[in-house]
């Protein structure tokens, strides 16, 4: 089968909200936003439409359909979501948790956005994950095989350092892990100082070294959070700040605006009913869009 025959096929390919593999991101009109951080190594397949990014420094990069881009832990991006002639954007992502990584050993670690042409055999697997994926009863064994499929052929590619951007050992990572639990909880650092057998002292040093605070840790998770379900649920404005422990959808939505340069009811207002695709509670760990 050819590339193109391939992507095409792609597109006719049903998704199911809990295929456990891959997230797909859908608008009809243009989404634009700021800063959007990336905890974890992610690979995006652009379905349909252009993804315009702008890297600081740097031009203007623009990905059409058709290309891949890996994103290594740690990026923050800024872009818009430009669909096609047809007011349509489509884009597959996919998360490499630090687990379910290949052992990389030691080598030089980089964080600079890859985009190439989509491989075949990449998407020859995406496709046979969502062939299958409906008649396995316990998909979770077989899920960590394909993410490591994965990471094999991105390593074959020469991607080696950008995923090793995925398991350097961070205090920071330990500290999302608790909270992102349940972010609509009422965090206190006292809490996490609990859960993790360290003095509050030692926990705010630790993220001081690594350019954090607490606060703005919590914030960002939640934000982040607040981002992935405004994109791929039918919850309310008000549900998401619920579940994103903000006491108020005016106190989330003006810091959404902060953050991310748009308000959540303007990018609700980008979508349509079709694009709200699972009603889900994400991590808040990492971001796909």
């Amino acid at each position: 089968m050819s590339l193109s025959a391939l992507l095409h096929s792609l597109l006719l390919q049903p998704v199911a909200n809990d295929n456990g593999l891959i997230l797909p991101f859908r608008t009809r009109m243009p989404q634009s936003l700021r800063r959007v951080p990336f905890a974890e190594p992610c690979l995006m397949l652009i379905l349909q439409g252009e993804k315009q990014l702008q890297p600081a420094p740097g031009q203007p990069l623009n990905l059409p359909a058709g290309q891949m881009l890996l994103i290594p832990a740690g990026c923050e991006l800024t872009f818009t979501n430009q669909p096609d002639e047809h007011c349509r954007y489509l884009a597959w992502v996919i998360s490499l948790p630090a687990g379910d990584l290949l052992p990389l050993g030691r080598g030089p670690v980089r964080r600079e956005l890859q985009h190439f042409s989509s491989d075949p055999l990449l998407l020859t697997l995406m496709q046979q994950w969502l062939q299958i994926q409906p008649q396995l009863s316990d998909p979770q064994q077989l899920l960590q095989a394909r993410r490591r499929e994965i990471t094999l052929r991105l390593l074959e590619l020469g991607y080696s350092a950008e995923l090793r951007s995925g398991l350097q050992q961070h205090f920071s990572r330990r500290v999302q892990a608790v909270v992102s639990e349940d972010l609509s909880h009422d965090w206190q650092i006292s809490d996490v100082c609990q859960r993790l057998a360290v003095s509050e002292s030692t926990l705010r040093r630790k993220l001081s070294d690594e350019q954090h605070s607490f606060r703005d840790l919590l914030s960002q998770l939640r934000l982040v959070q607040g981002l992935n379900l405004l994109q791929t649920s039918s919850l309310s404005v008000q549900q998401v700040a619920d579940a994103c422990g903000y006491r108020s959808a005016s106190r989330f939505s003006e810091r959404f605006r902060e953050r991310f340069g748009t308000s959540p009811a303007e990018l609700r207002h980008s979508q349509t009913a079709d694009t709200l695709i699972r009603q889900t509670v994400v991590s808040g760990s990492t971001l796909t869009v």
